[in-house]
């Protein structure tokens, strides 16, 4: 998990944002290989393990392909410039490779990425259940794999206000989000609710 992450996270416990303690027992440059990340409210811990942050249990996502390619998950995140967090849900992360050279300076973040899918100098791995735990708001896009609809509410709640939220569904809906574009498969948001602590 890269450092700096560090920063945006939160705990995904039911009570009040909070900043989080890492506590790096192994690095590897700026990546934590291995550690604990600690929450001061609740004082609940959570494991880093081969440089994969685990706020529920290890497994993979279904590994769903989907039809986004690296190239329309770009063009439609509206990411120009370097800076920044976009996160990468389920089997989005698949994606992970090509947009690296499509959104250079962003860091990634693969949330309950698809076996086969490891952590590199510019991909952190976080292992959730129904809770992101990233600060609300803080990332500049959340691309949503079509197996991990059921974060796509919790994924737009961390995307900063006016920026993206793409979900691999050509049916899905946003609650205070503004739909942008459907079709093909996709869903494009505009992210704009009020953010809840």
């Amino acid at each position: 998990m890269f450092i700096e992450l560090t920063e945006i996270l939160r705990c995904p416990r039911d009570h009040e944002q909070s900043y989080m303690i890492c506590v790096p027992m192994e690095m590897n440059g700026r990546d934590v290989v291995r550690g604990g990340i600690s929450c001061p409210v609740c004082q609940t811990d959570f494991p880093i393990i081969d440089s994969v942050a685990l706020f529920a249990p290890p497994g993979g996502g279904a590994g769903d392909s989907g039809t986004l390619t690296a190239e329309a998950a770009h063009a439609f995140s509206g990411i120009d410039g370097p800076g920044g967090y976009v996160a990468l849900l389920g089997s989005a992360a698949r994606l992970a490779g090509e947009l690296f050279e499509r959104m250079p300076g962003v860091q990634l973040i693969a949330v309950n990425p698809p076996p086969g899918i490891g952590p590199g100098p510019r991909l952190s791995i976080l292992r959730v259940r129904e809770a992101i735990p990233l600060k609300r708001p803080s990332i500049r896009a959340a691309i949503v794999g079509a197996d991990a609809l059921d974060l796509s509410d919790e994924a737009a709640s961390v995307v900063l206000p006016g920026l993206r939220v793409v979900v691999e569904s050509e049916s899905a809906t946003l609650p205070g989000g503004t739909e942008l574009a459907r079709g093909a498969g996709v869903s494009v948001f505009e992210s704009g609710r009020k953010q809840k602590a």
